[in-house]
Formats: structure tokens, sequence, C-alpha cells
């Protein structure tokens, strides 16, 4: 039988392929037989396939559909035939078989019966929704009539009309389905009227002289659904069908409430009927009704009037107590995480933070009229809930009432004060540091729902900053009383850790102890309070009453007691913790007390004797004090720059005890260059000293630097690769590790390197050292940070380092250069084999640590890495960090360059040795340090003035935008091929990790080239306080980065390959801002534009390139299933390129001021419509049709009507319908207000051997300059 179909199916052509209902039947069985063959399945699925396109279509789908004698499967394929004719012919039937088609829809739903299958119901539900969408209200009036009888017949009738109800709701008011966006006003004016009531909304549609109502009876559908659940809250016992059909009710609700208008939802009392399910014992119908209630309340804002309606009913005493006694039932311990409860916990709090922010929008209830305190206490109530997820919402509602002047002062609120400063107080743990095994319970809560420790991290941060939010208003709204109340608590605390302390044994150090998390957590807390005594003397500044001033002055002297007395009794041995005293310190000087400088005094005198002296033996713990005093170092330099005026009057004291710390520290040249760009940023900031005198002691610091750079060995060093490359001991790498026959190990951690590996090591290291590169990025950056253009200071710095530039630039690029090509093991010297370079390409690799790739946790990553130090992998390791790091101040001091303005930008011949030298040279590099090479550009670029941009980024952006597009284009192609051809001894661990790297890397290009194209970019720059040369920012009359761009030919033809390459890179959140940034280039080229830019054959150029290959690319994009949350995206940059290029414009550029009968511009391109026609399944027809369409809408259209159309045209061609994968999220769902609080920061690398953990993880980048030292570089 299978082989005769086989023939019938494809021997003689389609067309005499023969179709009766025993070949389509037997075509189903073979289908679905798991037996059948796959070229015998192929052949019966393409037989079935060709059916929808016959003229016997609507024949078979009647008589599959309606033959209740066939199997489901048969007569789900009958209804699927209907499907396809009424969404894709329809158009083709005579009005005779439009009616027939109706009516046997509308018959199939009259006609089903609870014995059928929910999947045979659904699908007829769903040709009657997309019947709707397609004539309801235009030539068909009775929908809602045949609604209602069906409603009055059975359950399962019922429940078919809400499935009904419900989807067209969604279809024509939530999703962007396209035929309800084609059908437009009357569609949504046709549903609001049958949801109504008539005495909320008349309704009625006109058609030409006539006005047709819609609406069967008066009183609308959510009268009905209310009587419905009326009788089911009075029903004691719900389930089975009955209970089905109930939370369908309250879904369709939920629906509905997303878009009714108001008065219609308290009219018709549905809301009290939603809350009746509240008190229901089923967890089920409980959660749909909080959902309705999210659902309406989820609005972006109620009116005055609409809050006293609906939300003063539910957070009066009455209702909250109903709803605290559902909170109560709901809470369950980290054992139940699973349960049902839970959830209603977590909306129950989305809930009262929705309610919260109605309210506070406006003032005050009188207290007479409703009694808030029991709603604000139950809010603190499930602030406390040992789930941070639940307790988060209710939290930031507690922020947004703070910030509110009139809800702050309120007697109800100040009630509320005590508890909720405790709550928040408790709360300001680092729960991110914790060890991945503990027991905690908020740990594990958290680890439970949120599984990528990005998101984790991120959502942690945010309900820390939230606590403190609460605590630094709650200081600023009672400020003597709640500051001394916090700082006695912290006291109290405090003791408690140093008690702890004596405990302290370095031999036994821990990295992430609970005493240091314990002490964090209570300075944070200062730190908040503190923070509160800022806002309330930046708010009263000015005007201030001598009430006012005593009491500032009051606090002032006695948060300063404060601080003084823990500075000078509080010496804490773990040097963690140290460097969280001088961070509350520090930041109290510089904000709090900033014009006390005898505190500030007080500060530098605390953060020099932190500094631990004794050499420490044990190795964690030599690294925790290594970190201190990077962290010191930075924050002596904060505190200089905020009081270099008063820091100045004691410069020479404070050189020499700088000397004496060097000294006792062993001369540490690290600290010893940290130490000298302190005292640079002093004399240079010090505006109370004269001009020449500062400007002659700057000289003298950059002396070294300058005769550093001139030094003959220096330049015999940088002669070539190979010479620089034996200078740095790179040679000796290849021959040891052959030596050491590291090739036939395995595992390089786990065997130790010798002697010779050690003075390799300590050679690199004093040769690195030869190199100025630290003290120049390090003094470059902190002389140009935060200049004003124009200004005297700037123009002295500029004075000062362009003397430099010629000596030091060429230099510079020569070490990018060389520290690029070292990426390519074949360029090493002494590496002269396919065996040696692979050894190479290995010790190349990094090692980092990814939130759901990699094992274990990060806390333990980092442990790892420095357990092996001792180890070959230790010793690679310290070879690639040795590059990294040589990048890393190169790429600095570059970017650093561009602060001084014209000086830099106007050299000659500058962009070409910088586009071949730091840009061209980077194909050696993996995707992750190709990603670190991106990010030095964006501040380079930024300060380029335009008067410079022709000559200094005509060559940087365009070797730029080709080694981006070669890079990025060879590294996806690579990522496919690895993924289509396992290896079973590849690991997974490293494609999935390469993977994410990938995807960070493009978002990173695109995300830069996005910016160029942002035509608010000026705009958003003016607000970059690093940028120095903008002044070019606030004049609207210079040309834009944009229009640059799209002007310059030589960078616009790599820009559009780039883009149109980047919109099928497959990463979704890259594609959907290119998406975004293309859109609105696209019309740049059209009628009216073009020329404006560039003449005109560069413009018709690049017409036919976007309206060919991007057309294309966007087409195949949208044929593709991975794209399928973009679809919509995709069908809107076809149409505004068919628009744009391919339709004829008005002349007067405006549709609705062409006079009759105005003359046309002709399309500028028959490109796009040749390119549409060439799809499979197109006709002249179609394409006309929807051009027609397009060009009545026109260029001002909405973008939904727009690609709508697109979307509707190429239904057929999409290898997926958005309909069923852009409705569908197969995501694990969550909590809308969850996702708020989760940083979605991509899977980069989350730690970065030799950089992350150290000063830079605990907010002290080392120099605090732009590149934020190694772990910035890699981290994200």
């Amino acid at each position: 039988m299978t082989d005769t179909f086989a023939v019938n199916g494809a021997s003689n052509g389609a067309d005499s392929v023969s179709y009766d209902t025993a070949n389509i039947i037997q075509a189903l069985q073979i289908t679905h037989n798991p037996t059948t063959k796959n070229d015998v399945r192929f052949e019966a699925l393409r037989y079935l396939e060709k059916l929808k396109e016959r003229r016997e279509a609507l024949e078979y789908g009647f008589s599959l559909s309606t033959d209740l004698s066939q199997p489901p499967v048969v007569r789900h394929f009958g209804l699927g035939l209907l499907s396809h004719v009424i969404r894709h012919e329809a158009y083709h039937l005579s009005e005779e078989q439009n009616a027939q088609l109706r009516n046997c829809v509308l018959e199939l739903g009259k006609s089903i019966v609870p014995s059928d299958l929910s999947f045979i119901r659904n699908k007829i539900a769903e040709l009657w929704i997309e019947l709707a969408k397609r004539s309801w209200a235009l030539d068909w009036f009775d929908l809602d009539e045949q609604l209602v009888r069906l409603w009055s017949q059975e359950l399962v009738h019922k429940d078919f009309v809400l499935t009904v109800l419900e989807n067209l709701s969604e279809d024509i008011f939530v999703r962007d389905d396209s035929m309800a966006v084609l059908r437009g006003r009357d569609l949504n004016s046709a549903f609001v009227e049958i949801i109504t009531s008539s005495s909320n909304y008349a309704g009625g549609i006109k058609i030409g002289d006539a006005v047709h109502h819609v609406r069967y009876g008066s009183e609308g559908w959510l009268t009905r659904i209310r009587q419905y659940l009326e009788e089911c809250a009075n029903n004691p016992d719900l389930a089975g069908a009955v209970k089905d059909t109930t939370i369908k009710a309250l879904a369709t609700l939920r629906s509905v409430f997303v878009w009714v208008m108001t008065p219609a939802v308290a009219q018709s009392m549905s809301l009290a009927v939603t809350c009746r399910f509240l008190t229901n014992s089923d967890p089920d119908l409980v959660m749909a009704a909080v959902d309705a209630l999210l659902s309406l309340y989820g609005r972006t804002r109620l009116e005055e009037l609409e809050v006293q309606a609906l939300v003063y009913p539910l957070i009066q005493p009455e209702g909250i107590a109903g709803l605290s006694q559902l909170y109560s039932w709901s809470i369950v311990s980290v054992d139940e995480i699973d349960s049902s409860k839970y959830v209603v916990s977590k909306k129950l709090s989305e809930l009262m933070s929705l309610l919260a922010v109605h309210t506070t929008r406006y003032a005050p209830p009188d207290p007479n009229t409703l009694d808030l305190s029991p709603f604000l206490h139950f809010m603190i109530a499930i602030a406390e809930h040992e789930s941070l997820i639940v307790s988060i919402p209710v939290v930031h509602a507690w922020v947004q009432l703070l910030e509110v002047k009139t809800w702050r002062k309120a007697p109800v609120v100040s009630e509320c004060i005590g508890p909720l400063l405790q709550v928040a107080s408790r709360r300001l743990i680092q729960y991110d540091q914790l060890p991945e095994g503990t027991d905690d319970p908020v740990v594990a809560f958290v680890n439970d729902e949120i599984e990528l420790f990005p998101e984790r991290q991120g959502f942690y941060l945010s309900y820390r900053r939230l606590c403190s939010a609460v605590i630094e208003w709650i200081c600023y709204a009672q400020l003597e009383e709640a500051l001394q109340a916090v700082m006695n608590r912290a006291d109290e605390l405090l003791d408690e850790v140093q008690t702890a302390e004596q405990q302290l044994d370095p031999a036994s150090y821990e990295r992430v102890s609970m005493n240091v998390l314990r002490a964090d957590s209570y300075f944070a807390m200062v730190d908040a309070a503190l923070n509160g005594l800022d806002r309330w003397q930046a708010k009263h500044r000015e005007g201030q009453t001598a009430e006012q001033e005593q009491l500032a002055a009051r606090v002032r002297e006695s948060a300063k007691r404060w601080l003084l007395n823990m500075s000078k009794k509080r010496e804490f041995r773990d040097p963690q913790i140290r460097q969280r005293q001088i961070k509350t310190a520090v930041e109290a000087s510089n904000r709090a007390l900033q014009k006390d400088t005898g505190f500030a005094f007080s500060v530098l005198e605390h953060i020099l004797s932190s500094f631990i002296i004794t050499p420490p033996q044990h190795s964690l713990y030599a690294e925790a004090v290594t970190e201190l005093h990077n962290y010191a170092t930075s924050e002596l330099r904060r505190l200089s720059l905020q009081h270099a005026d008063y820091f100045v009057t004691f410069y020479d004291q404070l050189e020499s005890r700088f000397t004496d710390l060097i000294n006792q520290l062993g001369g540490d040249e690290r600290i010893q260059i940290d130490l000298k760009s302190i005292l640079f940023s002093i004399i240079q900031r010090a505006g109370a000293v004269d001009y020449a005198q500062r400007q002659a002691k700057l000289e003298g610091f950059l002396q070294s630097v300058a005769a550093a750079w001139a030094d003959s060995s220096l330049q015999d060093t940088l002669q070539s690769l190979e010479t620089f490359a034996r200078s740095q001991a790179f040679d000796r790498v290849g021959p040891y590790m052959a030596s050491i026959g590291a090739a036939n190990v395995e595992d390089w951690s786990q065997v130790p390197y010798n002697e010779r590996g050690v003075q390799i090591q300590r050679d690199m290291l004093m040769a690195f050292s030869k190199l100025p590169l630290r003290e120049t990025r390090i003094l470059l950056s902190i002389s140009t940070d935060r200049l004003e253009q124009g200004s005297a200071l700037h123009r002295m710095i500029c004075d000062l380092w362009t003397p430099l530039i010629p000596n030091m630039l060429p230099h510079v690029l020569r070490l990018t250069s060389y520290n690029h090509q070292l990426h390519n093991p074949a360029a090493w010297p002494n590496v002269n084999t396919p065996e040696l370079q692979a050894l190479i390409r290995r010790v190349l690799r990094d090692r980092y640590w990814q939130s759901g790739i990699s094992s274990g946790s990060m806390n333990e990553f980092h442990s790892k890495v420095k357990s092996t130090r001792s180890t070959i992998e230790g010793f690679a390791s310290s070879v690639r960090g040795r590059i990294r790091n040589n990048l890393e101040q190169c790429y600095s001091i570059l970017h650093t360059l561009g602060r001084l303005g014209p000086a830099f930008y106007s050299l000659q011949q500058l962009p070409e040795m910088m586009a071949e030298a730091a840009i061209n040279t980077a194909a050696p590099l993996s995707p992750h340090h190709f990603s670190v090479m991106i990010q030095m550009l964006p501040k380079l670029i930024d300060e380029c003035p335009p008067e410079h941009r022709q000559h200094f980024l005509t060559p940087i952006l365009s070797s730029l935008l080709q080694q981006m597009d070669a890079k990025l284009t060879e590294e996806w192609v690579k990522m496919d091929e690895r993924k289509q051809t396992k290896h079973e001894e590849e690991n997974l661990n490293d494609e999935m990790r390469d993977d994410s790297v990938l995807r960070q890397t493009t978002y990173k290009a695109v995300n830069l080239v996005a910016h160029w194209l942002n035509p608010k970019r000026e705009a958003q720059l003016r607000t970059k306080k690093s940028i120095v040369n903008g002044n070019y920012l606030n004049d609207e009359s210079q040309q834009t980065m944009r229009q640059f761009v799209l002007s310059n030919v030589q960078i616009l033809e790599r820009l559009l390959v780039f883009v149109t390459h980047a919109l099928a890179f497959r990463d979704t959140r890259s594609c959907y801002t290119m998406l975004g940034a293309v859109q609105r280039i696209v019309p740049e080229f059209g009628h009216g534009h073009g020329e404006r830019l560039l003449s005109g054959d560069e413009a018709a150029a690049a017409r036919e390139y976007i309206s060919s290959e991007m057309l294309k690319t966007a087409i195949t994009c949208l044929n593709d299933g991975y794209f399928a949350d973009h679809q919509q995206h995709y069908a809107q940059l076809i149409a505004t390129i068919w628009v744009s290029y391919g339709l004829p414009a008005h002349a007067s550029g405006s549709e609705s001021t062409t006079p009759a009968g105005a003359r046309d511009l002709p399309p500028l391109t028959a490109t796009p419509r040749n390119v549409i026609l060439s799809l499979p399944g197109m006709t002249e027809e179609k394409v006309d049709r929807a051009a027609a369409q397009l060009a009545r809408e026109g260029s001002v259209a909405r973008p939904k009507k727009l690609r709508a159309i697109v979307l509707s045209l190429l239904e057929g061609v999409r290898g997926v319908r958005l309909s069923e994968l852009g409705k569908i999220d197969l995501r694990p769902q969550q909590s809308k207000i969850l996702e708020k609080y989760k940083q979605r920061e991509s899977l980069g690398m989350q730690g970065v051997e030799d950089g992350v953990g150290g000063a830079a993880a605990n907010g002290a980048a080392d120099d605090g300059i732009d590149l934020g030292g190694v772990a910035d570089m890699f981290a994200g």
C-alpha cells in the first residue's frame, strides 16, 4: 500500500496526483506510523501538503472535518485544510463559497460535544478566530449572537466561547497579530463593543452611510462572565471540567483587564467576583484570580478616580485582612519551594507592589476615610519573607513611597519606619559572595528561581541597592534620630565583628568569610545613612532656616565623631575589612563631609596607617594584603582629587610620608608609581598654586617618562617583533615547554614546573618593568581625566604631553602590533614546528569561569587558579597574562591620548599608522581578545572633533568595520560547522563557552556601530563627564557622527556589508540592536534624502545593495525559526526597504497634503519587487496587491500596519508561522516584575585568571583608569 502511495505521489507530476478520501487517510496513517520509512513519510507529507494548494482543499476540508466517524487525526487534518483556505485562499473564493465556508465553520462550533478531544475543539475555535479577524464587522455581523447562543448551552460550549474570546482579545490588543493589525480600528471597536455593556460603550461600526451594531443584547461579556463566576464561587465543590472552565473564565478576564476601560470593570462587578476566588481553597483558582488582578493593576497608570474605585477596595483593612490570611497560608519553607503556595506568595507580593505604586501617585487619603496602617504593615511583613524574590517588589514599592514627600511625612508612614529600617538593614549582605553550597534559605530560594550566575548577581545587587535606598530615605526623612540609630546599631554589630576577628589566623585565611560579609553589610548600612545626610544637605543647600542650620551642624558633628572613632579605635586585622573601612571613610569625606578638611586629613592619616608593613608568609593572606595596598592607593587618589587645594598646603610632608611608606614596603615599584601619581594629581588640581609653578612641577614628573621612551635600548628592543619577543623572553617559552614534555601532559594543572620556568617568569617580569607603559598610562589618564575643553588646565596638560607624543606614540603602536601578532603561534621565535605551535596555542588559551557552563562556583574557580600557580598551567597563565597586560596598557594609552584633542587628532599619518598597527593586526586575536580591542575605540572616536573626522576617522572606521566583519563572519561560520560536526572527544563545555564569548563579542561590535548611527548620540554624550573634547556636542550646526558615517563612501561601503552580515549572526540580542539601527538608516537614501548625504550615483549604489543583499538577508532570517522572536522586526525592515525605494512617492513628501492629481515620483528601483517576486509561491498578483497596500499606507504609516502587510504576504514563505513560534514562549515562565531586577548581562566571562577576585572585584579597579584592569577587560 505504501509503495503504491509513493508512486502516486511522485511519478506523474503534481498535477496528475489523484486525491480522494481513501488516499488522504492512507497518507495520514503513513505519516503518523512510527515504523514508516523516512522517504515514504516524506512522500506522504508532500502529497498532503500539495492538497492545501489545490481547489479540492475546501471540499476535503468540509468532508473530513464534519465526518464524526473519522479518527481525530483525520478530522484535525480537515480542520487544517479549512484553516489554510481561510488564511491564504479566501480571496480566491466566490461570495457563495465564502458564505459556505463561514457556515461550515460556525456549524462545527455549534456541533462540538464533550467527547471531542481538546485539540479538536481548540482547532475549531481557531477557525472562528481567524474568520472573525478577517470578516467580522466587515460583511459578517452576528458573531456575538452566535457566541451568546452557544453560551446558553452546555459547559463545553461555554469553554469554547471563552477560548474564542480570550484569544481574540490577545490577538487584537496584546499580540502583534498581522491580520488584526491590518483590520485596525474597526475590529478593535467591535470587540470592545461586545465585551462591554451598552451603558459603558454604545459602539457601532459605520460602513458607508449605515451603522452596524455587533453587540447581541445589552449586558456584554464582562457581565456574562461575572455572572458565571458568581455561580462558580458559590459552588463549594469546583472540580474537573467545571474548574477548568472557571480558570478559563478568569484567564479571559485577565486578557480583557489589560485594555478594557476601567468604568466597565467597576460597573460589571468583575473585579469583585475575581477577588472572591482569592479565598478559595484551590491554589489553581487562587493563582488564576491573582493573575487577573496583576493584569488589571499592571497598567502603566490609573487616574485618581480609578485608584479610588479599583485600588482602595483592596487595600482597606477588610481587604488586607483577607489578603494577609491568604499570604500566611502561602508561606513555605525552602523545602517546599516547588509548592504552588510559594507561587501565590510571589504573585501576592507583585500585587501589593502594584497597588502601592498606584496609590502613592496621589496624595495620601484621609485617615478617617481609609486606614492604610494594615496595608503598610502587610507590605513590611512580605518584605521579611525569607525569599528575596518574594520580598523585592514590596521593598521597591517602599522606596517609591518614601521618595514622595507627602507620603514620607504622613503619620501612618512614620509608624512603620522602625520595623522597615530593621528589615532593610538585615538584608545588605552580599549573598552572591556566599559559597555555592551554603544552606542559607535566602540563597536557596534565589538559586532555585534564577539559574544563571550573572542574573543572580544582578538580582542581589538590585535588592541591596533598594535596601540601601530605604535606609537613605528614612535617614533623609528623620535625619537626626534615624542616623543616630543606624550608627548605634553599627557600633554594636562591629563590636561583634572585632570579637570574631580575634580568631583570625593568616595560615588558614579565607577569601570569603561570613565575618567579612557581615562587616561589609554593616558599613553599607552606614554608607546608606550618610547618603541620606548628603541628600538632605543637597536639598537644603539654599535658603536654610536657623533651625535647619543647627540640625545640619549637629548631625555632621555626630557623624564625624562616629567616623573618627571608627577609624582610630577599630583596627581590623582582616585586610578586606580594612578595605571596607577605608571605603566608608573616603565616601563620607567626599560627600556628606566634603567641606571638612580636618576630617579629610584624618582620613588620609587613617589610610596611610592601614598599610600592613610586615610581609605576610601565607599566600592567600599575602594576596589580600596586596589588594588592600592597591585599594588604599586608589582611595588616596580619590581623596586627593577632592581635597587637592588643602593637601597641597602640606605637600612636602606628604611626599616625605610617601617616601617613608615606600621604603617600609621594600621599594614596591607598583606602589611607588601609584603614590607618585597621587602627588601629580594634587599639584595638577591645586588651583591655589600659581599656573607656572604647577606646570614646572608637573614637567618634572614627566621627565622620567620622556627619558624612558627616548632610551636607545628601548628603541633597539622594538626594532622588530623578533627583537621584542626575545627581549621579553617569549622566545624561550616554546623550547622550555617542549623540554618538559608539556605536549604529553593532559592536565597541566597537576604538574609543577621547574626552576628554569621560574627564571623565565622572573626575566619576563624584569623585562616588562623596563617598558614605561604602566607609568605612562597612569599619569596620562590621571592628568586628562574630567578636564574642561579649552580651560587653562586643559591647555597645560596638552602642552605637557604634546612634546612626548613623537617619541612615545610610534613605540606604543609597535607594542600593540607585536602583542597582537603574539596571538599567532607561528609568529613566535623558536616555534617552527606544528607541534610547538600547538603548544603555544594551548598556552594562549585563557581559563575563565562562566555561569551555567563551568563546573563549581566562581569562588572555587579562583581558588583553583591560585592553587595552580606553581604548575605548568600557572606558568602558561603568567605568559598569556603578560601579553594581555601589555595590550591593556597600550589600549589605555591610545584612547586616553584622544583627550588631548586637536593636538592628537591633527597629527599627520597617525590615522593610517593606528589603523595598521592597532586594527589591521587584530586578525589573530581570539573573539574575547578581539572584543577588548573593540572596547578601546569608542572613547577615541567620541573625543574626535568633527573637523578632524575626515582625516582621522576615515581610515580608522574603514579598517575597523572590515576587521569586525571578517572576524565575526569567520567565527560564526566556524561555530556553525562545529555544532554540525560533533566529535566524541570534544568538550561540550568548551563549545558552550566559546559560543557565549562569541555572542558577547558580536554584541559589542554591533553596539558600537549602532552608537554611531544613533540620531540621539550627541545628546546622550553631552551627559558624559568623561568626554573632554565635547564642546562640539552643543553645536547643532556641526555634522553629526551619523551624517558623517552615512556620507563617507569609504566607510559606508564597509558599514553596509557589516550591517547586512550582522543581521544574520545567530545572536538574537545583537540582531535586535542591528535591526533598530538599520531601520532608521534605510530611508536616508530614499526620495528627498539620498542626495543630501551622497551624490546621485553613490546613493543609487547604496540603495541597490540594500534592496538586494540586505533585503535577501532579512527575508532569509524571516524564514529561519531561530529568529522567530524577531520576525516582526525583519518584516518591518522589508517593508521599509520596499516603501523607501521600490514604491512611488508623493512629490510633496506628504500624503496628507498632496493635491488630487499630483504627480507621484516613480520608484527609485525595481529591485525590492524583483527580489520578493523571485520567492517560491509568489505571483505578480500577490506582490502587486501587497505593494498597493503599502503604497496606500506610505512611509508615515504605523509600523504595525506595514509589517502586518509584509507578514501576510510572506506567510507561506516563512518556515514557521509567527502564530506557532512568536506566540509560544518556551522559556520558563517568570514574573515580569522579577525580570526588572535581574540585570541581564550576557554569559560573558564572569571570572578570568590573574585578575578577578582581587582589587577589581572589590570595587578598586587598578589605578581607577578607563579600562579598569584585566578583570574589567574580560569580565562580562
